[in-house]
């Protein structure tokens, strides 16, 4: 029995962003004193996973935004919230929120298809375990003391 083909594998919907928690923007936007630059923070469709935050704070993330024009721009987790540093809604508008959102999808499918092979492994570690319980049963039923 595998986790694929018998057993039920927990799949997590996919990780998105839900949209930009706007009461938590800088008070002074879009006065003659607010800053170009901010941090944005949006909302997670649900709580990340620890390997999804890994992934997102990973190298590979910061290579993407770098790659796309966007080197200054760092995610960071803080518990249901993407907070976007040194951007602005402008930016958000112009093409970042598509990049992020696929980020997030590649950083979501990575992270399931990872607990998919290691419920795989422990599944097959789990059978040959069995298998060796069940040998180790045979050989004591074949020893008699007569």
């Amino acid at each position: 029995m595998t986790a694929t083909q018998d057993t039920p594998v927990r799949t997590e919907p996919a990780l998105t962003l839900s949209g930009v928690l706007a009461s938590a923007l800088p008070h002074d936007l879009g006065t003659a004193r607010g800053p170009s630059r901010y941090t944005v923070p949006a909302v997670f469709s649900r709580r990340p996973q620890p390997r999804e935050v890994d992934l997102l704070h990973g190298a590979g993330t910061s290579r993407r935004l770098a790659d796309a024009g966007y080197s200054d721009v760092e995610l960071h987790v803080s518990d249901r919230r993407l907070l976007i540093t040194n951007t602005n809604l402008a930016d958000l508008k112009a093409g970042l929120a598509h990049l992020i959102g696929t980020i997030l999808a590649e950083v979501s499918l990575q992270a399931s298809q990872e607990r998919s092979q290691r419920e795989e492994e422990l599944d097959a570690l789990g059978q040959l375990e069995e298998q060796r319980l069940e040998a180790l049963r045979q050989a004591a039923a074949e020893i008699h003391f007569d």
